[in-house]
């Protein structure tokens, strides 16, 4: 991220005072409160400073909040104004956007348009908060590869969804730790059979392959989200 080279701190200023009535006894210089505003080149090849008072820095601050006030959703977000309305429409109803520290930035678009469940959401949130690196929605194909999933298909020879062995919610890895983790809408007894084979297998076939995987139901995520990123700290180290 680019930071502004720019730098505004609290002077004061030695002031001579100039009145026509001016009493005998009032000194001819007072200090004032001023601003030191300086700008720097990239590279700090030149600086540039200017003393201003805080009616410069107050029309200064207006100029700025007009301009943000201007800046769309879709704008600061570079996505288009169809997802710019999804993203206006999640701020105004969704609690889990309510008090989100990560509105307006990339991780807004992914939380949004990657994940695919509020369980989802909610687990990246909290993730991300305690500064956990990790992937999502991330393909592995049969030989424990990473492989792309957008665009599959089953049946398309080219690009058959066969040759996805699964796609964790979230991936991390960390040292010598590589870590799948599922967050499943329903509970364990609400699975049906197959679901609970198919699992099994898959979390089979992981193990194999030198990966380990943590599954949560959405009752464990909703009611101690807390419990389940402790869980993943551990794992990782």
């Amino acid at each position: 991220m680019t930071r502004i080279p720019i730098e505004i701190e609290k002077i004061k200023v030695e002031q001579r005072n100039f009145t026509i009535d001016q009493h005998p006894d009032t000194p001819k210089y007072s200090v004032v409160t001023r601003y030191l505003f300086k700008l720097a080149e990239k590279g700090n090849i030149w600086t540039k400073t200017i003393i201003c008072d805080r009616d410069d820095l107050l029309k200064l601050r207006e100029k700025i909040d007009t301009l943000l006030l201007q800046t769309t959703t879709a704008e600061v977000l570079n996505i288009s104004e169809e997802r710019s309305s999804v993203v206006d429409e999640h701020y105004q109803s969704d609690k889990l956007c309510e008090s989100c520290s990560y509105k307006l930035t990339h991780k807004c678009v992914e939380c949004l348009f990657v994940l695919q469940s509020p369980l989802e959401r909610l687990l990246f949130l909290e993730l991300t908060k305690n500064k956990i690196s990790f992937r999502t929605q991330y393909g592995v194909n049969w030989n424990g590869k990473n492989i792309a999933t957008a665009g599959r298909e089953y049946g398309n020879k080219d690009y058959n969804f066969k040759e996805v062995l699964t796609v964790p919610d979230f991936y991390i890895e960390k040292r010598n730790v590589k870590l799948c983790v599922y967050t499943d809408g329903h509970t364990y007894h609400e699975r049906t059979e197959e679901q609970a084979l198919r699992d099994r297998n898959i979390d089979r076939t992981l193990q194999e392959l030198g990966f380990q995987v943590l599954r949560y139901t959405g009752k464990e995520v909703k009611e101690n989200v807390g419990k389940v990123v402790a869980d993943i700290k551990k794992w990782i180290g």
